[in-house]
This record gives structure tokens, C-alpha cells and sequence, in this order.
């Protein structure tokens, strides 16, 4: 019982922490950026791969040795669904990481400054992100009720 719930509330801090991160880098990221946003840009950014993978190795805890059993997601296709937008949420994340180390690199001057072109199509994954990550709590919300089986 103790295991189950320490398994769950790791799942639901890793999560919490996953968004808080996800929320700093959309509202840090602007068109020009001075050295140390980059840098904190970057930081948060490797802080969110981490807690990717708490959500992952947690959830992996819960779906196999607590909650409702492997069998139980494995037949479920709500939970196929939130593996999906997981999955989209990660490949969402790609472009920003190496958008962040591509403008490291042409750093001048302290500052460096995003073409229009290239700051909506990170802005817009960061968009994309906190829409894919809103939609995962309802798929498991669905999942955890049966819905689908």
C-alpha cells in the first residue's frame, strides 16, 4: 500500500515538475536572447529531459508492479492514446533543444537574435507542447476509469 502510493504521488511530483518546466521555457523564450536566458533556456531544457524521464520511470513503476496491472493499460487503448501524446509531446521538445544549442553557437555580443521564421516555429512547438500536455491528464483520467476497455 505504501509502495503504491510513494509510486504514485514520484509519478505526480515528476509530472508537476515536467509542466513547471515547460511553462518557464515558454515564458523565457523571446526573440532576442541575452546570454544568460540562453543559458538558462538550455539548462531548463536539459532539467525538462530529466523529468521526462521521472514521468517515464515512474509511470513504468506504476503500470507494472502497482495500480491496476500491465494487463490492465496493455488492453486499454486510452492508454495507448496518452503514450501517443507522451510520444508527441517528446518529438514536440526536439526542435526547441537544439534551436537553443544552434543559437548558443552564433552567440555575439552577448545577445543573439531569432529570425522571424525560426522564433514561431520554436514558439509554436512550445505552444504545441502545453496543448499536447493539457490533453494527457484527460486520457488518463479516462484510462484510469475503464473508458475504452
Amino acid at each position: 500500500m505504501t509502495g503504491e502510493a510513494l509510486a504514485a504521488y514520484a509519478h505526480f511530483l515528476s509530472i508537476f515538475a515536467l509542466l513547471a518546466l515547460l511553462a518557464a521555457e515558454a515564458a523565457l523564450y523571446r526573440r532576442s536572447l541575452a546570454e544568460p536566458t540562453l543559458t538558462l533556456l538550455r539548462r531548463l531544457d536539459a532539467l525538462y529531459l530529466v523529468a521526462a524521464i521521472a514521468v517515464l520511470a515512474t509511470g513504468s513503476l506504476r503500470v507494472f508492479f502497482f495500480a491496476k496491472g500491465a494487463a490492465f493499460y496493455a488492453a486499454n487503448p486510452v492508454f495507448w492514446v496518452k503514450m501517443a501524446l507522451f510520444l508527441a509531446l517528446g518529438l514536440l521538445s526536439l526542435p526547441p533543444t537544439l534551436h537553443y544549442i544552434r543559437s548558443a553557437k552564433r552567440m555575439s555580443g552577448g545577445t543573439v537574435v531569432i529570425d522571424d521564421r525560426s522564433y514561431r516555429r520554436i514558439r509554436g512547438c512550445l505552444t504545441a507542447q502545453l496543448l499536447v500536455f493539457a490533453l494527457i491528464p484527460l486520457a488518463a483520467t479516462l484510462m484510469a476509469r475503464g473508458i475504452g476497455m
